[in-house]
């Protein structure tokens, strides 16, 4: 109904406060998903975490990619795995036509009797993330594995899940092979301040509706305000406000999408003060008005 106020729901959080992924492989937990400059108007995807493998292959323009606060530039034809429980999030410098392939799946998909102690090398003594070179044979094997899993669970001939288990496998196998060859010393992350940049992330990608204050957000992660702005450095790069903000953004770009809802009610639901506030915030984050977005996306269509 024209004008009627739709509640959003806020992204889905298990209880240690990382992101449900919505699978689209029928009953395997597997995502296989391509995406594009369009999708992302803010050059950015906004940091979060989850318990799942992420595979990202870039196929025709650079991106960067920043794991635990850790920057890295990625080149087309290479891959980057970010390992389970991981802060992370793309960017890119400028606008192109970029397009990516991303796989997510977790771990456990693997997992047996077996080869539980395996792949609980790669969880928890594998670094935060790998980066895939296409002219290395063990990394482009990788590579290659992962391309096949994407096809076959985008396409679903008759049979692909034997496919699916079996890229899978082999998957596994060369990231446990390739962090028993690692040479390059990494530090741990320390797990009690990457616990609470969980708690907090989670935090406020459930309560990004309503007012949130810096106490708040430290009181999600049991740390003090000062700490919390500390951890959000470290991690993210960037002040807990920033990431409050630039979260409350993504999500008005989703509700964008629904022509039942004025501009002033999306302020209201993503936690602005006001439709003046949230229309200048948008347009310094996305260079254009919320309605001049609107429209251009519906032009598009």
């Amino acid at each position: 109904m024209k004008g009627a106020f739709h509640m959003y729901s806020a992204l889905e959080l298990t209880d240690n406060k990382s992101e449900i992924i919505q699978y689209n492989v029928p009953n395997l937990p597997i995502k296989a998903s391509h995406f594009s400059q369009e999708d992302y108007p803010s050059l950015s995807i906004v940091n979060h975490w989850h318990t799942e493998f992420e595979f990202i292959y870039v196929k025709n323009a650079p991106m960067w990619y920043s794991v635990n606060g850790e920057q890295c530039r990625l080149l087309p034809g290479q891959m980057i795995f970010v390992n389970s429980g991981q802060m992370h999030y793309g960017y890119w410098e400028k606008s192109s036509n970029w397009v990516y392939d991303c796989v997510l799946f977790p771990p456990t998909l693997a997992t047996n009797p077996v080869t539980k102690d395996l792949l609980d090398a790669v969880i928890h003594h594998a670094p935060p993330y790998l980066i895939l070179h296409p002219e290395i044979a063990a990394e482009k094997a990788i590579i290659t594995d992962v391309c096949e899993l994407f096809q076959c669970a985008s396409v679903q001939q008759e049979g692909y899940t034997l496919l699916l288990f079996s890229c899978i496998y082999r998957i596994c196998h060369a990231l446990w092979n390739l962090t028993q060859n690692n040479t390059e010393p990494w530090e741990p992350n320390d797990s009690k301040r990457l616990e609470a940049m969980h708690k907090m992330v989670g935090f406020i990608q459930q309560k990004y509706g309503s007012k949130i204050a810096l106490q708040d957000i430290a009181a999600a992660g049991y740390v003090c305000r000062s700490s919390c702005c500390s951890i959000f450095k470290e991690y993210l790069n960037q002040t807990p406000n920033a990431y409050l903000t630039e979260y409350r953004i993504s999500k008005s770009i989703e509700l964008l999408s629904n022509p039942d809802l004025s501009v002033t009610e999306i302020a209201m639901q993503c936690g602005f003060s006001g439709s003046s506030y949230f229309t200048e915030t948008f347009r310094k984050a996305i260079g254009c008005t919320p309605s001049d977005y609107r429209m251009r996306k519906q032009q598009r269509r």
